[in-house]
């Protein structure tokens, strides 16, 4: 079976001239000169070409099978565009070797110089356009196999990580396809395409899998606490809208226990901590741990103070008799018998207590974590086990056998990401991942101007995004459990996880609907009438 995919987000028949993009290095440049910040405002067209779009990439894969549904093989060839003055690799063979349970997987990638701007990191990279061709191809393989796709899953499950051969964190992906089947009512799907229609609309169900990597950064933090009680977090880790202010606050209060109405949260500055980027599903486990480490410290050093200082009720009491609460070191067996944090303070003669913790290795000098957190290529993996998120996502779709159109009718999907800090915050990425997801196979699409390379729906009306008609019932299932094998605090990957599989789940939909397979996204009318 040979599957060709390509994503046209920029087009790569362009102008014989090169136009060089605009590049934020310029006002950086600038700033350096003048010594003062420099306020950088682009018009709506030029955040088109100035901070890079997704790459426009091409997968083929082939795949040999036994008739009882067991993958024997992979050779998978992708590569992806990039501009004329830098290099950006998409990675399309992230998940191909993964995925799934294969002994013999062969892929490379390639990048492709062009006259475009270059690309950019844009809603799980590499993951998800590697996704895409991985899981169309499966469905391919269960339509050729007359195999139901997620028994085809099932039956090609991977025991351990057969890329890096070895054992996973966790991987509740089976508990997703589960739950998520059961939800989504998948066992009343028929196998043959064209078979489900409500009047002149064809209606299709299709899955795909998700996973995202568990990916790490060293961070720091301090901690600072008043002798009234509040205390505050900080750190130059950046809140993106993704709740880092509220679950930072939530792990001090959970090792102090101090009401969370009580901290205060310092984020987004340079002068403060030092953390990584707010990027790769990631600065949520970096800062937790980093927050988690520091409150521990604030609570030994409040226990020290306790027992060492001559003056405090709790003199010579040993350490492991102590417990904190309502803004006091107290006798755990013995509550009334307590210091609070006031009288302890000016006990100690201490007009507030500071602490500041990193999970930095042993050794390192300030100069080494400033070059080491100047650099993306810091970011690490757990070294003994493979960790990752997973996901199983259903979806149905309506496609008008006339016009071609098409509507997603439901969504449901079923995440494993580990640990949740707070499962509110992870369901609304979740769902923000989906329809990210919805938008990337059936609308967003950079139009290309082939005499000169410029972007021509280089707007907000005419570069289509998903808005609240296009977004049908999303369901979302937690069915992750704390994975501390991958991170200090067991959460794992949560934002960039969602939108990882559901263009081919959409994809895989479609087919079920119409008969018709359309490997290039966006999916639109005049690719199935």
């Amino acid at each position: 079976m040979i599957l060709r995919l390509s994503r046209p987000t920029w087009a790569a028949d362009l102008a014989q001239k090169p136009h060089p993009p605009p590049t934020l290095r310029w006002p950086c440049a600038a700033a350096r000169a003048l010594k003062r910040p420099v306020k950088v405002v682009l018009t709506r067209p030029q955040t088109f070409t100035g901070f890079g779009g997704r790459a426009s990439t091409h997968q083929t894969l082939e795949m040999g099978a036994t008739q009882e549904g067991k993958i024997l093989s992979i050779i998978h060839h992708g590569y992806n565009e990039t501009s004329l003055e830098d290099v950006f690799a998409e990675g399309t063979n992230r998940v191909t070797a993964r995925m799934y349970g294969i002994e013999n997987v062969t892929s490379h990638h390639s990048v492709v110089p062009i006259n475009t701007a270059t690309p950019g990191w844009m809603r799980a990279p590499g993951e998800n356009p590697s996704a895409f061709g991985i899981e169309v191809a499966m469905d391919e393989m269960a339509s050729a196999l007359n195999i139901d796709p997620l028994a085809l899953r099932l039956i090609n499950w991977a025991d351990h990580d057969y890329e890096l051969n070895k054992p996973w964190s966790s991987r509740r992906l089976k508990e997703a396809y589960q739950k998520g089947a059961d939800a989504f009512g998948w066992s009343k799907r028929p196998m043959a395409p064209r078979s489900m229609r409500e009047g002149r609309e064809l209606i299709g169900w299709g899955m795909a899998s998700g996973t995202y990597p568990v990916n790490q950064q060293p961070a720091e933090a301090m901690l600072i606490l008043q002798p009234d009680g509040q205390l505050t977090v900080k750190s130059s880790g950046a809140d993106i809208g993704t709740g880092t202010y509220t679950i930072l606050a939530q792990t001090a209060a959970e090792v102090l226990n101090i009401p969370q109405e009580r901290i205060s949260v310092e984020l987004g500055d340079t002068r403060l901590p030092l953390a990584g980027v707010a990027g790769g599903s990631q600065l949520a486990g970096n800062l937790t741990a980093a927050v988690f480490k520091t409150a521990l410290a604030v609570r030994e050093r409040l226990f020290t103070l306790a027992v060492d200082t001559p003056d405090s009720p709790l003199y010579g009491t040993p350490r492991d008799k102590l417990v904190i609460m309502d803004n006091a070191v107290a006798m755990t067996l013995r509550p009334s018998r307590q210091v609070t944090f006031a009288d302890l303070l000016r006990l100690s003669g201490m007009p507030a207590l500071e602490i500041s913790a990193n999970t930095f290795d042993e050794g390192a000098t300030p100069a080494e974590r400033d070059k080491l957190m100047s650099s993306l290529s810091t970011i690490t993996r757990p070294e003994e086990v493979s960790a990752h998120s997973w996901s199983a996502l259903y979806v149905e779709v309506a496609v008008d056998e006339d016009f071609g159109t098409v509507r997603v009718r439901r969504m449901v999907g079923a995440f494993d990401s580990g640990r949740l800090y707070n499962p509110a915050l992870a369901r609304s990425q979740w769902i923000g991942g989906m329809v990210m997801g919805l938008g990337q196979a059936l609308l967003e699409e950079g139009m290309i101007d082939p005499r000169n390379g410029r972007v021509i729906n280089n707007n907000l009306a005419d570069y289509l995004v998903a808005v609240n008609a296009d977004v049908p019932e999303i369901t979302t299932i937690d069915v992750g459990e704390p994975d501390y094998k991958a991170t200090t605090l067991g959460g794992k990957a949560a934002g960039e996880l969602g939108i990882v599989g559901v263009a081919a789940a959409i994809s895989n939909a479609v087919f079920h609907a119409t008969g018709k397979r359309v490997r290039d996204l966006p999916i639109t009318l005049d690719k199935l009438v």
